[in-house]
C-alpha cells in the first residue's frame, strides 16, 4: 500500500515537472529580469513618487511559462486532494480499528505483563510487525512497559496493580524465583542452605536470586550467628493476601452456584 502510494505521488510530480519544462521551452521569455537605474530628468526641488508599482498587470500579463506553472500546480493539486483526502480522513478516524492492532490490546489486556515472544507466539504475529504496533500502542498512550534485566513485560494503561506489584509479575516469570518467593512467603525466617535444599539449586544460585528480590525491596534478612534468615517484606506478604483473597472470592462465587440435577423423562 505505502509502495502504490509512493509511486503515485512520484508520477504526480513527474508530470507536475514535465508540464512547467513544457512551459518554460515554449515561452520566448527567459524568465529573467534586468534591474537598472531611474532614468529620466527631474527638476531639483520635484518629488518623485516611490511609493508603488508603476502600473497593475493581471494575471494573464504575466509571462506563459508562470500561467502554466500556477495553473498546472493548482490543477495537480485539487486533484490529489480530491482523490485522497478520503483515504487520509479514513485512516485518521479508524487508527485504532485495526484487527490486529486492537487483538494485541485484547492480549494485553487479559494477561497483564506478558512478553513479546508470548504475544507474537499466541497471535500468530511476526515479531517485527508486532514492534511495529506496540511503538504504536505505546505512543498513543495506550500500553507502557516495565523492563526488569533481559525481561520487558508489558501492561494495559488502564492495568490496575501498583508499579511494586508489576515488578513482582516480572520477577514470577522466573519459575525458580517464583519458588522462592513462596517458600520465603509461607516459611519466614528460612536460611539459604533449606532454599537451596527445597530448590534443589546451588547457594550461589539462591543467593542471586535473593539479592535481585532484596534490591527491589521484597525480601529482606536478618543475622543469626552465622546464617541469614530472609523474611519477605510488606509489598510481598501484601501480594500474598490479595491472591489469598481473590482465592476466596473464587471458592465464594462458586459456592454460591446452586446445584442442578438432570432427570431424566
Amino acid at each position: 500500500m505505502k509502495k502504490c502510494l509512493f509511486l503515485r505521488a512520484g508520477i504526480i510530480l513527474l508530470i507536475f515537472l514535465g508540464i512547467t519544462s513544457l512551459a518554460c521551452a515554449i515561452s520566448g521569455d527567459n524568465g529573467g529580469y534586468i534591474v537598472t537605474p531611474s532614468v529620466g530628468d527631474y527638476a531639483e526641488d520635484e518629488i518623485v513618487d516611490s511609493s508603488g508599482a508603476d502600473k497593475n498587470i493581471t494575471f494573464w500579463n504575466l509571462p506563459l511559462w508562470i500561467q502554466l506553472s500556477v495553473i498546472g500546480g493548482a490543477t495537480l493539486s485539487t486533484f490529489a486532494f480530491v482523490k485522497y483526502i478520503p483515504l487520509l480522513l479514513g485512516k485518521i478516524f479508524t487508527k485504532d480499528t485495526n484487527p490486529k492492532l486492537e487483538a494485541i490490546v485484547a492480549y494485553i489486556s487479559e494477561n497483564p505483563g506478558c512478553l513479546e515472544i508470548e504475544i507474537a507466539e499466541d497471535l500468530n504475529l511476526k515479531r517485527g510487525t508486532l514492534r511495529y504496533y506496540l511503538a504504536r500502542l505505546q505512543f498513543s498512550n495506550r500500553i507502557h512497559t516495565i523492563r526488569k534485566g533481559k525481561i520487558k513485560g508489558i501492561f494495559h494503561i488502564t492495568c490496575s496493580k501498583t508499579e511494586g506489584q508489576k515488578v513482582l509479575d516480572l520477577h514470577k516469570r522466573n519459575e525458580t524465583r517464583k519458588k522462592l518467593i513462596e517458600i520465603v512467603t509461607k516459611k519466614p525466617g528460612v536460611t539459604g542452605q533449606e532454599l537451596s535444599e527445597d530448590l534443589n539449586i546451588d547457594k550461589s544460585t539462591v543467593h542471586w536470586h535473593i539479592k535481585e528480590l532484596h534490591a527491589d525491596e521484597f525480601i529482606n534478612f536478618e543475622k543469626d550467628g552465622r546464617f541469614k534468615r530472609y523474611y519477605p517484606q510488606s509489598a510481598l506478604a501484601s501480594d500474598d493476601n490479595n491472591t489469598n483473597m481473590l482465592k476466596m472470592e473464587e471458592n465464594q462465587t462458586f459456592s454460591s452456584i446452586p446445584n442442578y440435577e438432570l432427570k431424566a423423562k
